[in-house]
């Protein structure tokens, strides 16, 4: 299971990182950057399939999945906003609030089940295009 397949690198990467910050260290247990994500991924990804995708794609998908998924178990909103929130290394939950446009119908059944605190609990954000 990938769950196994994590947790055997995280016993890998631990012994070259003992205390590390990221999951996925770069050198000097930094973080990866835009473009090394951006090229090695294509790299990969070209050599393996014959469909076109992006890292960022990927990303999409992991967020509207889990969004998805909370639909059909039941919701614990706060703590799971939060866990998605950290888990795509957002800053801040504002950063997380675009996905729930992605997953159509969303926004309807988080402000029946939060009520008059849904802006409270996930703020409006600009439109970055702006």
């Amino acid at each position: 299971s990938m769950l196994d397949i994590m947790k055997e690198y995280d016993a890998v990467i631990r012994k070259q990182y003992p205390i590390r910050t990221y999951f996925f260290p770069a050198r000097g247990d930094a973080f990866h950057t835009r473009y090394w994500v951006q090229t090695n991924f294509r790299q990969w990804w070209d050599k393996y399939n014959s469909t076109y995708a992006t890292a960022y794609e990927l990303r999409h998908h992991y967020a509207t999945e889990n969004i998805n998924r909370w639909t059909d178990e039941g919701f614990g909103f706060d703590a799971k906003l939060l866990y998605l929130s950290k888990s795509m290394g957002h800053s801040i939950l504002e950063s997380t609030r675009y996905y729930y446009s992605l997953v159509p119908g969303l926004a309807d059944i988080l402000k029946d089940r939060t009520g008059e605190t849904f802006d409270n609990i996930v703020p409006e954000v600009d439109d970055e295009s702006n």
